[in-house]
């Protein structure tokens, strides 16, 4: 899989087509905007974590996950851990990803807890993994200085995440105004709220600063749509952009209505407006994942 610096090839064989597998715009329209104003949210530290905890949201998580699974040619981490005897997944979401790096139930235990609050832990950890945790972290440095604190000499510490934003190779995303829009917003928002939402460019250089040695970034490319030529980045290009409609409604409903005081019809205009964009295949959309891993020294 290339990394960000790699051109995605578009196919422009039906350069003004719509996506035909995508949802119907207006069943889309009605099916998300109802489901929306039923989402269920964490009562744990009510209001501190701004997206949904419901049936719906748990099933997006899972499908982030096998997303990665295909970014990574079926790999959990990218992190060189061999045989970590002691594992820590900060906010695990659906559980999916320890279950799978546990690989057999009995082997991990789930525990309801703050990470941003001071650990109490009883023994260091090899490895602690952290994934999609953009806009849910107040003091990133006192986290990965955590992280950092609650290691092994020699443990390994990973953050992964998609990036919240959209961009092109060839320009097209500045025709997807609605999508450029939601995105500004998100980050003023989120920023205000106290949780930004861009913050991933600077985790490598925070996690440095923590003490970590090794440090790598990675960085890849994920298509938000199915417009590449490239066989690999189509089918992501399915996934994620089935992703992108599902998490639309949950990052912009609660920012928006707490945060920014909109109104319910002012978001749904918006989200109307990014669905035809990500059908839309002349625009050649996507965003970057970014799995960045660092090591305590001896």
């Amino acid at each position: 899989m290339a990394y960000s610096s790699a051109t995605i090839e578009p196919d422009l064989s039906d350069i003004d087509s719509v996506y035909p597998d995508s949802v119907n715009d207006a069943n889309c329209t009605t099916s998300i905007t109802s489901s929306a104003l039923n989402y269920q949210y964490h009562s744990y530290h009510e209001g501190e974590y701004l997206l949904p905890n419901d049936e719906q949201e748990q099933d997006r998580l899972d499908l982030s996950h096998h997303i990665y699974l295909m970014l990574l040619k079926g790999e959990l981490h990218r992190a060189p851990v061999e045989n970590p005897g002691r594992v820590l997944d900060l906010g695990t979401g659906t559980g999916i990803w320890a279950i799978d790096f546990a690989e057999v139930p009995p082997n991990c235990k789930f525990e309801v807890d703050d990470f941003e609050q001071p650990w109490n832990y009883n023994a260091p950890f090899d490895y602690i993994h952290g994934r999609e945790l953009e806009g849910a972290i107040r003091d990133h440095k006192q986290l990965f200085q955590q992280a950092f604190d609650n290691l092994k000499p020699n443990g390994w510490f990973e953050m992964a995440t998609f990036e919240v934003n959209t961009m092109s190779d060839d320009g097209t995303h500045l025709k997807s105004t609605y999508l450029l829009n939601s995105v500004k917003n998100i980050y003023a928002s989120a920023r205000s709220f106290g949780k930004a939402m861009h913050s991933v460019p600077s985790w490598s250089d925070w996690i440095k600063k923590a003490g970590f040695v090794n440090v790598r970034e990675e960085i890849y490319k994920l298509p938000q749509s199915p417009w590449s030529k490239d066989p690999e980045f189509l089918e992501l290009g399915k996934y994620h952009q089935l992703n992108m409609l599902e998490a639309m409604p949950s990052y912009t409903y609660a920012l928006f209505t707490r945060v920014l005081r909109w109104e319910r019809v002012e978001i749904e205009a918006l989200l109307a407006g990014v669905r035809r964009e990500l059908r839309d295949l002349s625009n050649h959309l996507y965003t970057r994942v970014y799995m960045i891993y660092g090591q305590r020294p001896p």
